[in-house]
């Protein structure tokens, strides 16, 4: 039996104060004891066996998630890392680092998993603890899924511009042998989706290109559903003009503001535009890109967007850009892939100097990005396995095809974390 066998009993009783600890040279374990940020990391140390090496001879490094970097993975996580020793034990390594590694190493490992450094390091006797905000998490596998052997039907509603690439991904899934039963997806809009996935309770899985609300995850735990979110791609929102218009060259964020809601004319955009009135073309109101577009442009208020003048709301794409198309002095907004479909009649326009392409989704530099995401829950999976199938084979090949659908790969740290709680959710 290690040293901290039975330690976390003891933790209240017998950890003096941080400050006290770190006046006597403490241990790095005592330090992670000492100190209620680290509680989660501590809880899983302790669970992982990693106790008794964080108060070993040095030197070492530790890189300590606070409690908040746990929260952003579901309770449902946790407790299947407690019941999986050894990924658990994977994910703990990747925390600790021999030596003092004052030469970059530290940094690259953080820079790799997207981590950042929150608070100055600490030192104790055998090394030194340095707070971070993000789990470092290992690369994830997933179980191989040949579509010929899934029984069972699979059923998706929402976003209509996650539908593009969940209608590409399905019908790969078709072609490689699927036939035991069907893979429905319906376009009705993100929020519909969270309607029938949290309120009706009658789909598998939720497309999304919005985050899921306070209320809407309350309504799915209301009916037993412990949601989450598993991120498939990447999504640019670009506002599009007809192809002829000649002097909307550049938006700032406070300009597009007022071009979607105060301005009569393109003028009172900017003087030097034309005194011609602006008509606006926008999606439905079940629409993740007008909840996205709100969100950024007007702090989550409808209202200045939809009592605009001239506004046409459509649920449509190709009527929204249809309605641009046939008016000089139209404006509208399109996810990339509908864009993309009808660059040949529509004009994108640069926000804040930055033109919408793929060069700019990791950057950060485009203001419109936007993540597209698959919504499902563990007790879902567990009661139709081929959903876990089909969502597995999905994060397999999603980016041998997020090109074809017309959008860009997710992030590799957030593809690989969605993964994980795509693993725990199975159960494997």
């Amino acid at each position: 039996m290690g040293r901290y066998a039975g330690f976390l009993f003891l933790i209240v009783v017998l950890t003096p104060p941080l400050a006290d600890l770190q006046a006597r040279e403490a241990e790095l374990a005592d330090l992670l004891a000492g100190d209620e940020r680290f509680s989660t990391f501590l809880r899983l140390a302790a669970t992982g066996g990693t106790l008794d090496v964080l108060a070993g001879a040095g030197p070492m490094t530790l890189l300590a998630p606070v409690n908040e970097a746990f929260a952003e993975l579901p309770d449902f996580v946790l407790a299947w890392l407690a019941r999986r020793p050894a990924v658990l034990q994977n994910l703990l390594h990747l925390h600790v680092l021999p030596g003092a590694l004052a030469d970059g190493r530290v940094e690259a490992v953080l820079d790799t998993h997207g981590a950042g450094v929150i608070a100055d390091d600490v030192n104790a006797h055998n090394g030194r603890l340095r707070p971070i905000d993000r789990v470092l998490l290992p690369a994830q596998e997933l179980e191989v899924v040949v579509p010929a052997f899934v029984e069972g039907s699979i059923v998706s509603a929402g976003s209509s511009t996650v539908f593009l690439l969940s209608e590409v991904i399905a019908a790969r899934f078709r072609r490689e042998g699927y036939r035991g039963g069907n893979v429905s997806v319906y376009s009705i809009g993100t929020g519909a989706g969270f309607e029938r996935f949290c309120t009706e309770g009658i789909t598998d899985i939720a497309n999304a290109s919005r985050p899921i609300t306070d209320g809407e995850r309350q309504k799915c735990q209301a009916i037993g559903r412990q949601v989450f979110a598993l991120h498939a791609g990447t999504d640019l929102l670009v506002v599009v003009v007809n192809s002829a218009n000649d002097f909307a060259d550049n938006l700032s964020l406070a300009q597009l503001a007022r071009l979607f809601s105060t301005a009569d004319t393109w003028q009172d955009v900017n003087p030097a535009w034309p005194a011609r009135p602006v008509e606006r073309f926008i999606p439905g109101t079940d629409s993740g890109s007008l909840d996205l577009f709100v969100e950024h442009l007007f702090s989550k208020d409808r209202a200045p967007i939809l009592g605009a003048s001239r506004t046409s709301v459509s649920g449509d794409v190709n009527v929204l850009a249809h309605g641009v198309a046939g008016n000089l002095y139209g404006v509208g907004f399109l996810g990339y892939a509908a864009f993309n479909a009808n660059r040949h009649r529509l004009k994108a326009v640069p926000l804040e100097g930055v033109a919408p392409h793929g060069s700019n989704v990791f950057d950060g530099s485009y203001p419109l990005a936007r993540s597209l995401m698959l919504y499902s829950a563990p007790d879902i999976i567990a009661a139709r396995p081929q959903v876990g199938e089909f969502l597995s084979y999905y994060l397999t090949v999603v980016n041998q095809e997020i090109e074809k659908a017309g959008y860009f790969e997710v992030d590799p740290q957030t593809l690989n974390r969605s993964r994980l709680l795509l693993r725990a959710a199975i159960g494997h």
